[in-house]
């Protein structure tokens, strides 16, 4: 993955949510654009968790990026009523 192909997502407008998939590890997700920076070069991402932390990433070692739309959110069921 390059910066530029992770920069496609973050400066979509309107923005969906993504997560980033890193091999050997749960993806991250990116719920909304104040929950990634990246570094002036291009090669260290970092991803904002919720509770403040963050990780950080070699841009490189992505593996791909998948749109999540639902933003976490569990879906409603239809009753069978």
């Amino acid at each position: 993955m390059t910066a530029t192909e992770l920069k496609k997502y973050w400066h979509r407008s309107p923005f969906i949510p993504f997560n980033i998939v890193v091999p050997g590890r749960p993806n991250l997700h990116v719920p909304h654009p104040d929950f990634l920076t990246v570094s002036p070069s291009g090669r260290i991402a970092k991803v904002w968790l919720k509770n403040d932390d963050e990780i950080a990433l070699d841009v490189f070692l992505i593996t791909a990026l998948e749109e999540n739309s639902r933003n976490g959110k569990a879906g409603r069921r239809a009753s069978g009523k």
